[in-house]
């Protein structure tokens, strides 16, 4: 299989909630016919592409994505204290075993790989073997928020740190043409997310989570104007009562280096069409505004189908 020359490959890449736009991008792909011959993925887009090439289809996750609620949201990202990270593993690993079962990737319909990071070297780990379940949960493991994975005697974190959009895995993987598709926000885009102002929604799941919490979760952390220091005048009001939380200043972080390693890899694998939805508005937590970013990317990619199909049609005449 490693020397058979397959067609067009699906590239998904990290971006927690705004990742399920990756659900978008594949129910136009199959509304229009489009191929999906092979299957790579980072982080959300490893779990929406391996949960897809095991055979669940777009209509389920479509359901599974639209139960989803804040106070949902909220349990699974309960704290657990004193453990490398806030979630605990189990509850996600057991989620997926939910869809997936005990599949091997080597026995999956659609060939795929999934991207994680080796947290001693550094190293990009390529999922192309072995338990799906596992590869997922490896690749999704957010530093600080997931607990790392142990796997054949390495500490992995989520993929995004070493291959936010993996078009080099499916070069490795023989594609003829690749389809990437990105959905890690600009940083400068999201630097204006960070100054906007709380919304209604942020303001109710206040009042549902223990305050401790809230302060990680939260867009952003109000603060009183210093009224004697001012002197009454209202200078730089904005910047002044505004300041980002400790959960901006980290999504932000992630966000700027995943952007700048993303530029680097697209300089020597550059995929032929790349989709971006415009998901910048959403924030990484969100998975309950679900519907509205599985449309952003469905959206995009009737967009981008013309290209798409031309890219596909002439590489099946080559």
């Amino acid at each position: 299989m490693a020397n058979k020359k397959r067609d067009t490959a699906l590239v998904l890449g990290t971006g927690g909630a705004r990742g399920l736009a990756h659900i978008g991008v594949i129910q136009a792909l199959e509304e229009n016919n489009i191929p999906i011959d092979i299957i790579t993925g980072t982080s959300i887009g490893a779990l929406v592409g391996g949960i897809y090439a095991a055979g669940v289809k777009v209509s389920r996750m479509e359901s599974i994505v639209s139960d989803v609620n804040k106070i949902m949201v909220a349990k699974i990202l309960m704290p657990k204290l004193f453990a490398p990270g806030f979630i605990d593993n189990k509850r996600i690993l057991d989620f997926i075993k939910d869809l997936v079962g005990n599949v091997k990737i080597e026995n999956l319909k659609i060939p795929f790989a999934a991207v994680a990071t080796d947290l001693i070297t550094g190293e990009e780990v390529i999922f192309n073997h072995g338990l799906l379940s596992d590869a997922l949960m490896a690749s999704i493991a957010i530093p600080t928020i997931f607990q790392p994975v142990m796997n054949g005697g390495r500490i992995l974190i989520d993929g995004g740190l070493s291959n936010p959009l993996p078009v080099s895995v499916a070069l490795k993987m023989n594609a003829q043409t690749i389809i990437a598709v990105n959905v890690s926000p600009n940083p400068q885009r999201l630097t204006r997310k960070i100054k906007s102002k709380k919304n209604d929604e942020a303001n109710s799941l206040i009042k549902k989570l223990p305050a401790m919490f809230l302060n990680f979760l939260n867009d952003e952390k109000l603060l009183p104007v210093n009224k004697k220091l001012l002197n009454g005048k209202n200078t730089q009001t904005d910047f002044q009562t505004y300041s980002p939380s400790m959960m901006n200043v980290f999504l932000q972080s992630i966000s700027i280096s995943t952007n700048n390693l993303m530029l680097q890899h697209l300089r020597y694998a550059k995929p032929d069409i790349l989709i971006a939805p415009k998901i910048e508005s959403y924030d990484l937590l969100e998975f309950f505004k679900g519907a509205e970013i599985i449309k952003r990317g469905y959206d995009e990619t009737i967009k981008s189908l013309g290209a798409i199909e031309l890219s596909v049609n002439r590489t099946g005449q080559q």
